[in-house]
């Protein structure tokens, strides 16, 4: 991307000053982050400079990455893979009478999830990696040549890493005292294929947001698609949507 175009891009998803602060910091390592306000959001959000902060915040909050029309209103809602919170504010927005559990695995996204989130009580924020099992489970480091822009890209496994908290969905499902899930949105670069390939809970959530990861793991697509059976699908973008048949 030409510098200009860079340019055009910064200012595109975050205005002026978004230009501005991304310069500073190419030229002096600062601001590590600025605070944005979206348009029909109540409050501030913060989002870390030179990251891959701006390319979700323009995803989710300026190109309605997560703006399907559901057939009702949910009022129970999971965001797994949260980031820095952007999906849980969008959603708590449009569906202002739902709870919401924002679950993140990694250490530095989740703080700025409990930052972001902390004026909205609807949303709680947990610090732990969905996973087939309930336990511990490792974050992996995305790939260093991504530098500050590959915050996006953790990965949990079995084996060598940070370690986080491994949660099932049941076991969520219970210490949150949720007997169903209305919407289930997920994000979790390819460990969709360990939650889905053991499913047993499909039966207690209604649609479900999810981005499939099969250039990372194959056997994503496979997984969820046999857990979702009496779903229909979309697909749109990144994003693909199973909503539970009447």
């Amino acid at each position: 991307m030409s510098l200009r175009n860079a340019l055009a891009w910064h200012y595109g998803n975050l205005g002026l000053r978004g230009v501005l602060a991304t310069s500073a910091y190419r030229l002096f390592g600062r601001p590590k982050e600025i605070t944005v306000q979206p348009p029909g959001i109540r409050n501030p959000i913060h989002i870390r400079v030179h990251s891959s902060d701006e390319a979700i915040y323009a995803e989710i909050m300026l190109q309605g990455g997560y703006a399907f029309d559901l057939p009702f209103s949910p009022k129970t809602i999971v965001d797994v893979g949260a980031n820095i919170g952007l999906a849980s504010i969008y959603f708590t927005h449009r569906y202002p009478e739902a709870r919401i559990i924002a679950i993140e695995a990694e250490a530095s996204n989740f703080a700025m999830l409990a930052r972001n989130v902390r004026p909205y009580p609807a949303i709680v924020p947990v610090h732990a990696a969905l996973w087939n099992r309930d336990g511990e489970i490792s974050v992996g480091e995305p790939d260093p040549a991504a530098g500050d822009a590959g915050k996006w890209g953790f990965i949990t496994h079995e084996g060598f890493g940070a370690k986080v908290r491994a949660v099932s969905m049941p076991m969520l499902m219970q210490e949150m005292r949720m007997p169903s899930v209305d919407l289930l949105k997920i994000d979790i670069e390819g460990a969709e294929k360990e939650v889905f390939e053991t499913c047993d809970w499909m039966g207690n959530v209604g649609c479900l947001m999810i981005e499939l990861h099969d250039r990372f793991k194959p056997g994503c697509s496979a997984a969820v698609n046999g857990a979702a059976q009496g779903f229909s699908k979309l697909e749109r973008g990144e994003t693909t949507l199973y909503v539970r048949e009447p």
